[in-house]
């Protein structure tokens, strides 16, 4: 009981060093991985649908 105890401890200890983001970065944050993530996405996409034309018009 006495390891649990000083792990909830350790714990809290490290849990006090941590910087928390605002409200605002967490915002910003959010929104440059969602818009990341778009751009991404889309650019697969399209590389996708460049081997698929080149693949279908190698096996016609």
């Amino acid at each position: 009981m006495e390891k649990i105890k000083d792990f909830i401890e350790g714990v809290r200890k490290e849990m006090a060093k941590v910087t928390w983001p605002t409200q605002q970065e967490l915002i910003d944050n959010t929104i440059i991985v969602v818009v990341f993530t778009i751009v991404i996405s889309l650019f697969i996409f399209g590389v996708d649908q460049v081997y698929s034309t080149i693949l279908e018009a190698i096996y016609r």
